[in-house]
């Protein structure tokens, strides 16, 4: 009985194994949420238990033929070049360029599995490429509003746009937005014809270049093997892959990613005594800067500006090297602004505003009851595990109890001494990775926070860098089959949910 224990416990800490767990949880979760949905008419805002897959925001839809064929043999393909080139000692630039354009082919091929989508009304429907069909919906995404901006310019739309006279003849989500990603598409066009080829390949190649400042950080952070596997399951995330080629959210992501890199390399050109004292204070203020274009693209931005806070937080030691980055952090982002609102007029807290009215007009508050506000904001986490993959969600929790006990057996060792232990015991610690409890920090305050209203497996795909950088920390320290067993599952799971899941984009 004893050996047949031990067998059980052995088993159960195969990752494989962890990973089918978390799965099971999920979905007794999904059962449980539809039946509270069902019984008591909870209101989860845009997400309803008789149509989508609670908690994510999505339809059941089985859309199976040949057109996952040139999905599975890009992934699979993808799979076997990690096995036989990527893995492998090869130079940064090689590795980037294979991996953008490994991005760019995943992201088709898989948005395309599910072949055409008919829209238009009876009389007249016409069959489009799923690649595409998102941007049809011309009265709730932005492409809709790029004409709007050829017939008021760019100065007018901007100076208007919080004023009903142009707000109210807005798409939907260009009401909950800033008007970033309009004037985004709008560029686009101008460049390449409006479109909806042009704007859904520019969208995804722009958004490609989230894979330079995700190798770059991880590598600054853990180094090279580490920023290696990280890219890797980047480019197989599940929410990342299925949202990037057909929603806004994909290019949105690129400027709070880039924010994050910028601001720990200033951070270190401001703790190296022989850099220039003028390095610091650029990459400083390229963060900031980072973070008002981000800002100006979607308010989700605020997650990285309060994450980069709660570093300079814990790091009690560095306090001073971090208020100086973020002073000039500040005065970029402000600057930012106050440049925009001179040439253009254009009034950010005027537009806040008038998306949060719009917003909650539509969605509520998040506070209307307890039981509402504790389901939201469990609902907004588990739909945000679930849309990173189960592999990934349950390596980072393992990564994660791993950094907390680290931080614990420090911070509560007998070397230390009695004074120092009336602390909280999270602001105590030298050695310990606060790039991963700083996440979790922020993570857990937006969770519960009610800013955000379901759709966050969409909505937050550029945080998906701070729970693939520390699964691949994790997974670096265990042997070669454990990625394998990881980043094949992700494939899977990633092919799967796009078979079985209509998720709009």
């Amino acid at each position: 009985m004893k050996d047949f224990q031990q067998h059980i416990q052995k088993a159960v800490r195969l990752i494989p194994v962890q990973i089918g767990l978390i799965a099971l949880f999920f979905c007794i979760y999904h059962l449980f949420l539809k039946y509270i949905m069902r019984e008591t008419g909870l209101d989860l805002g845009a997400v309803g238990y008789n149509r989508h897959v609670v908690p994510l925001y999505a339809q059941p839809s089985f859309d199976l033929s040949l057109w996952i064929l040139p999905a599975l043999i890009v992934c699979v393909g993808f799979l076997y070049l990690c096995h036989r080139y990527l893995l492998s000692d090869i130079s940064d630039g090689r590795l980037i360029g294979i991996a953008i354009v490994c991005f760019i082919a995943i992201n088709i091929s898989v948005a395309q599995i599910d072949g055409y989508r008919e829209i238009g009304s009876e009389d007249e429907k016409e069959r489009v490429l799923t690649l595409l069909e998102p941007y049809t919906r011309t009265s709730l995404e932005y492409y809709g509003d790029v004409p709007r901006v050829d017939e008021l310019g760019i100065r007018r739309f901007l100076r208007d746009y919080s004023k009903p006279e142009v707000f109210d003849t807005l798409s939907g989500h260009t009401r909950t937005h800033p008007p970033g990603g309009v004037l985004f598409l709008w560029h686009v066009c101008a460049l390449f014809g409006y479109n909806l080829i042009s704007a859904s390949l520019v969208t995804i190649i722009f958004t490609a270049l989230t894979v330079i400042p995700i190798y770059r950080l991880a590598e600054m952070l853990y180094g090279k093997k580490v920023a290696k596997y990280a890219l890797l399951l980047f480019l197989i995330t599940p929410n990342f892959v299925m949202f990037t080629g057909t929603s806004m959210d994909g290019p949105f992501s690129v400027f709070p990613i880039l924010s994050v890199y910028l601001f720990y390399v200033a951070r270190e050109r401001e703790t190296v005594p022989d850099q220039k004292w003028y390095e610091f204070r650029l990459y400083s203020l390229l963060t900031g800067i980072s973070l008002a274009v981000g800002m100006f693209m979607t308010y989700s931005t605020v997650v990285v500006g309060v994450f980069l806070c709660v570093i300079a937080l814990l790091e009690r030691k560095r306090f001073r090297q971090y208020l100086k980055v973020l002073l000039f952090a500040s005065a970029g982002f402000i600057g930012f602004y106050l440049l925009l609102f001179v040439l253009t007029g254009f009034r950010p807290i005027e537009a806040l505003w008038a998306a949060i009215k719009k917003d909650e007009a539509g969605m509520g508050s998040g506070y209307e009851s307890i039981e509402r506000y504790l389901h939201l904001s469990f609902a907004n986490l588990f739909a945000f595990l679930i849309g990173v993959g189960f592999p990934i969600t349950t390596v980072w929790l393992r990564q994660l109890a791993s950094t907390i006990k680290e931080w614990r057996e420090e911070t509560l060792s007998p070397e230390r001494e009695s004074g120092e232990r009336r602390t909280l015991w999270i602001f105590r610690h030298e050695n310990v990775d606060t790039f991963v409890i700083g996440f979790l920090i922020t993570l857990l305050y937006f969770t519960f926070s009610t800013w955000f209203t379901m759709e966050v497996e969409r909505i937050w795909i550029f945080m998906v860098p701070f729970f693939v950088i520390p699964v691949a920390k994790h997974l670096t320290a265990r042997s070669l089959a454990d990625f394998y067993w990881v980043a094949g599952i992700l494939v899977a799971q990633l092919i799967v949910g796009e078979v079985l899941l209509y998720t709009y984009w």
